[in-house]
């Protein structure tokens, strides 16, 4: 499957290929670090997709690149992670790091063999998307609902200099799941991507569901950025992010959304260094001694 895999990733996205070819297996081997189940069925792990379902770059952020996966709970989304990378400020080499966002309505139970770990305390709620038609009967024309759906959504993030990007959708979903076996009639995952570059910024979740013997539209947002972000539905701002705001003491910690550095590693893959917690919570870099 590698081949398609560098295929799908050097399509997703203007990066250079030969960087991009380097460092497509080094990121599945860190999305398959990952063990994801839902509390409800504890022994079972989802199912990793290893082919990318996107490859972006950003050049705003020093020349950043990685490729988003997603895990399966019986065809429908539980999980998504981007594997990323940045050259190091002093290293010669990329910083490796893992952004992740829970997307199924139960508790998610992670484990890997890291001391960095994510750990949700929450499942993602959606609601009714208010003015939206009945789902129609065929996949082909819920597919045209979908992405019609989808861009009444609009946004914008703002960067830590206070400047405003404006958030763009990528009309094709990230993932489309017209068969998934648990919960849903259909469904997709959309992304509103920033205007510096085409990594994902805001995850917009649209399904049709089953309510009481009768199929409804229903939604949910998720952030994918350490940037403030703002997301409206026509005129009605249905989804903020503020970061002074969210990190207040008295605010709960769902922990649906990860983001931290895991190592370096020069493009051919050898380990430079690791980034490890230390007591009082920050993270420290250690170089790696090959003995």
């Amino acid at each position: 499957m590698l081949p398609f895999c560098l295929s799908l990733l050097l399509a997703g996205a203007d990066v250079d290929d030969g960087l991009a070819r380097k460092m497509l297996p080094l990121y599945v081997k860190e999305a398959e670090g990952y063990s994801i189940s839902v509390e409800s069925d504890p022994k079972k792990s989802l199912e990793l997709k290893k082919e990318p379902v996107l490859a972006w770059s950003n050049p705003v952020r020093s020349t950043t690149q990685g490729a988003v996966f997603v895990w399966l709970r019986e065809g429908r989304p539980a999980a998504l992670g981007c594997i990323y990378s940045h050259p190091h400020q002093k290293l010669p080499g990329r910083v490796i790091r893992h952004e992740l966002h829970a997307l199924d309505p139960e508790k998610l139970l992670v484990t890997r063999d890291s001391p960095n770990l994510w750990q949700p305390e929450a499942g993602l709620v959606r609601v009714e998307l208010p003015g939206a038609p009945g789902p129609v009967a065929t996949p082909g024309g819920r597919l045209v609902q979908l992405r019609k759906l989808a861009q009444e959504f609009v946004g914008h993030s703002v960067d830590r200099d206070m400047q405003k990007w404006d958030l763009r959708l990528l009309p094709t979903p990230l993932y489309r799941y017209p068969i998934a076996e648990t919960g849903v009639v259909d469904g997709a995952v959309f992304a509103l991507m920033s205007g510096g570059g085409t990594d994902p910024e805001v995850l917009l979740v649209i399904e049709a569901r089953a309510v009481n013997g009768k199929l409804r539209w229903e939604y949910t947002c998720g952030r994918f950025s350490d940037w403030d972000l703002h997301v409206r539905h026509k005129d009605t701002e249905v989804f903020t992010y503020v970061a002074r705001e969210a990190e207040r003491p008295d605010k709960p910690r769902l922990q649906l959304y990860r983001i931290y550095p895991e190592k370096v590693v020069t493009p051919e893959g050898k380990l430079l260094a690791r980034f490890r917690p230390t007591p009082g919570g920050m993270l420290q870099l250690i170089p790696f001694e090959d003995k």
